[in-house]
């Protein structure tokens, strides 16, 4: 079964990933700078923002090229099959 996953749900699941890849590979400066940059607020007053303000209209901006390439067919040969597990 294919998983439909929110723009929200992905960037969780990529930070996911990114942050287990830093534990994996023992922690790396440059990887750490880059989770410590997209990590969320977890204050109210943050609202779940990432830290670094100018992440997330970048990932938003590579999120949109993403899905209107895919809608063009940019990406016909990089079929992933998800599952859930």
């Amino acid at each position: 079964m294919e998983a439909v996953v929110t723009l929200r749900q992905a960037y969780l699941i990529m930070f996911e990933f990114l942050e287990r890849e830093w534990r994996r590979l023992d922690r790396p400066e440059v990887l750490g700078a880059l989770l410590s940059d997209l990590a969320l607020w977890g204050d109210p007053h943050g609202q779940g923002a990432p830290m670094d303000a100018a992440v997330l209209p970048e990932w938003l901006e590579c999120a949109q090229r993403v899905l209107r390439d895919d809608e063009l067919g940019g990406y016909a040969n990089a079929d992933i099959k998800l599952s859930r597990e």
